[in-house]
């Protein structure tokens, strides 16, 4: 199964990670500092950047680097791409806070509670 379908699938309770893919190769090997840079600031904006970089396109678990666009001191981890639905809905509508996610990965990776 390819990342994007991975990703876009909904979980067994019907929850579906929400994400605009952008492609262009200008973002190609840049680091993720980099990439949460390039995000325009706004008011009603996401509070999280994912990252489909090369770890997470050539693993079978499509572990997406998940970036905080609202504190520059934390750093990144990476999910699964079948436990994106739930970073993602959880982080934008403030229900849970980063460090829940970040403190349950294991070897830097959050594959669910």
């Amino acid at each position: 199964m390819s990342l994007t379908r991975a990703l876009a699938t909904e979980s067994g309770d019907g929850f579906v990670a929400y994400f605009d893919i952008v492609d262009d190769r200008r973002f190609e090997r840049a680091a993720w500092s980099a990439l949460r840079s390039a995000v325009p600031a706004n008011d009603n904006g996401a509070s999280v950047l994912f990252i489909a970089d090369a770890p997470a396109l050539d693993s079978p678990d499509g572990p997406v680097l998940v970036v905080n666009l609202n504190d520059y001191d934390v750093e990144p981890f990476r999910c699964i791409a079948s436990e994106l639905w739930g970073v993602e809905n959880n982080l934008n509508i403030s229900n849970m806070d980063w460090e829940e996610f970040a403190e349950s990965t294991v070897d830097g990776v959050f594959r669910g509670f």
